[in-house]
């Protein structure tokens, strides 16, 4: 009798974190989800008074746990440089359903700069953040230098 029998054509098991990794989808953003990206950015501790967050497509993307979005980065194409901010993902979720979701927003981020023309991408990141700077320099990220970020309202919608 054989026991270890293998079935031509089975799919092998997926793993927990190769089912993890399929479950988080990077899309772009549609204007009816910028309600939901500052919940985010206001989740981890930034908020921008008065900012109107109806009208963000074509700049951002987010990160889907099927139906629910659980991050978000805004990209900005531009040649050399293209940046990506507010790299954002909320705190509920579990730390390895994070992990992925941040990784798959960089990555993409980055394709979305290269298609655009961009031969180099930029973020400004916090000082305090060194979890984040590691997760960077694994990406061959470099540091160029110390910055605070300020923001200023132009217009009055």
């Amino acid at each position: 009798m054989v026991t270890d029998a293998v079935i031509i054509g089975a799919r092998p098991r997926k793993t927990r974190e190769a089912f993890l990794r399929d479950r988080v989808v990077i899309r772009l953003a549609l204007d009816e989800t910028g309600p939901l990206i500052a919940e985010i950015l206001k989740e981890n501790g930034i908020e921008i008074p008065g900012a109107n967050w109806n009208r963000i497509f074509p700049h951002w993307l987010i990160a889907c746990d099927r139906d629910d979005v659980i991050g978000c980065v805004m990209v900005m194409p531009a040649k050399p440089v293209g940046y990506c901010e507010f790299l954002m993902v909320k705190q509920s979720v579990s730390f390895k359903l994070r992990a992925i979701a941040i990784r798959k927003l960089i990555i993409s981020a980055m394709a979305t700069i290269h298609a655009g023309g961009g031969a180099y991408v930029g973020a400004v990141l916090d000082k305090k953040n060194d979890k984040f700077a590691g997760v960077l320099t694994k990406l061959n990220f470099v540091k160029a230098s110390d910055n605070t970020m300020y923001v200023k309202k132009l217009v009055a919608e």
